[in-house]
């Protein structure tokens, strides 16, 4: 598999080995915290706390009910259909595919979230270290595969080995 087909397969099969990871660490996370009135402090930086999140990242979207809903939901999957069709309309270097693969699985988890749900399930509490704000692996996705994208970006990129 070369060029095109295998960034493809790399974004492709790490957004869905990372969707994966979110949509069963939810799942335990729903059934360990229903279990624990919502809180699990654990020793380290993070505590498992259970919020359910009508809105978006950090609250930026005002909540209008189902139009909110529905209109990320459409939003999510958007952003899945475009990156997709970016991974196999040409090839790229590896660091590029699996930031975009990233994206990917964070954009249909926290979507997935919102259609079979309602609400995003957010779970990973790190005020102990000061960051207020309850996150989940789908979100983690998100920020790694831009992350991953501005480094891409802006890294020269490596030099072909010479055989």
């Amino acid at each position: 598999m070369r060029g095109r087909y295998a960034s493809a397969a790399t974004g492709i099969g790490l957004g869905a080995f990372a969707l994966a990871l979110d949509q069963l660490s939810k799942r335990l996370a729903l059934g360990a915290l229903d279990r624990h009135d919502g809180h699990i402090p654990l020793p380290g930086p993070v505590d498992l706390t259970l919020v359910v999140n009508h809105s978006n990242a950090f609250g930026v979207v005002p909540i209008y009910g189902e139009v909110t809903r529905w209109g990320l939901i459409v939003l999510g999957f958007a952003m899945a259909v475009l990156l997709v069709t970016v991974l196999v309309r040409k090839a790229w270097p590896m660091r590029f595919a699996a930031s975009f693969g990233f994206i990917l699985a964070g954009a249909l988890g926290n979507a997935l979230d919102r259609l079979f749900y309602g609400f995003v399930i957010d779970y990973i509490d790190a005020s102990k270290i000061g960051f207020h704000w309850v996150f989940n692996l789908a979100d983690v996705s998100i920020d790694l595969g831009v992350a991953l994208f501005v480094w891409a970006t802006l890294a020269p990129a490596p030099k072909a080995n010479a055989t």
